[in-house]
């Protein structure tokens, strides 16, 4: 009886094997395609977004632009330097510094009503290949009138505070250090979220490093959420939201000094 009962044990655990072997095979093929899918699905509807955004910016008419599909690169530059002109010329009647971002001659520059006090060349910059789609009309309502920036966050204090012990008399002076530390490095990363949907993004560099190329904690956490935002609406068949990117790397002491220098929502013009 024994044995007629180990054999029926045996025999139902070689029956079982098969199955829960097959269910893992199956899960093994099921986890990649599904994971490819949800991949496709993100980056097809994240590439219709950049076309919808296009298609959207591209319809405005609302702008005289003569000579609209005109391809000669001349008047091209001429009216992108008028853009930039007209910009910086709304900017200067305000009381306040503004930020003027030069892409054509890589300088980065702070201005104040007209007059620039700061200056830094770009030493890397990355534009959105949008940026080569718009047309007159669409680049006008982008370059061509102020904005200012809705957001602005950054790795560093807008206004450092320092607290220092004072000493009880000359002799504790005495003893104390006063030596300034100027090897100090920090990481400078600012960005500034404008009105009109461009996300401007500045990294701080100094001549003894390369640039990060973006892999730093704080880039990372940004993408890390936009990339959690626009997932959560793929996977609702939803098209997520396009946000143009340009970003640069500075040296790092300017790019500190300059974020301390802006007010909380600065102004800011930009010449392609």
């Amino acid at each position: 009886m024994a044995q007629k009962y180990l054999f029926i044990k045996m025999e139902n655990q070689e029956g079982t094997a098969p199955k829960t072997s097959s269910k893992k095979r199956w899960l093994a093929f099921l986890l990649p395609v599904i994971l490819l899918l949800v991949s496709i699905q993100y980056a097809t509807l994240s590439t219709i977004s950049v076309q919808e955004h296009l298609k959207m910016v591209s319809e405005i008419k609302d702008v005289d632009v003569p000579f609209y599909d005109v391809k000669d690169s001349a008047w091209i530059s001429a009216f992108k330097d008028r853009n930039w002109i007209e910009c910086r010329l709304e900017t200067s009647k305000t009381d306040s510094i503004s930020l003027s971002v030069n892409l054509k001659d890589s300088i980065l520059q702070l201005e104040l009503k007209g007059v620039v006090i700061k200056t830094t060349p770009i030493i890397e910059l990355h534009a959105d290949r949008f940026f080569e789609e718009l047309n007159p009309v669409a680049y006008h309502h982008y370059f061509g009138e102020e904005t200012a920036s809705r957001e602005m966050q950054a790795t560093i204090e807008k206004i450092p505070l320092i607290v220092k012990k004072a000493p009880k008399d000359t002799l504790e002076y005495a003893a104390q250090s006063h030596v300034v530390d100027t090897l100090k490095r920090e990481d400078v990363h600012w960005l500034i979220m404008l009105d009109n949907g461009i996300e401007l993004r500045v990294e701080g560099t100094d001549t003894t490093r390369t640039s990060n190329a973006w892999h730093n904690k704080f880039w990372l956490k940004q993408d890390y959420h936009q990339i959690k935002n626009n997932f959560a609406k793929t996977l609702k068949f939803e098209v997520p939201q396009y946000n143009p990117t340009i970003k640069l790397v500075i040296s790092e002491n300017d790019a500190k000094a300059i974020y301390r220098a802006l007010p909380r929502q600065p102004r800011v013009c930009i010449r392609l």
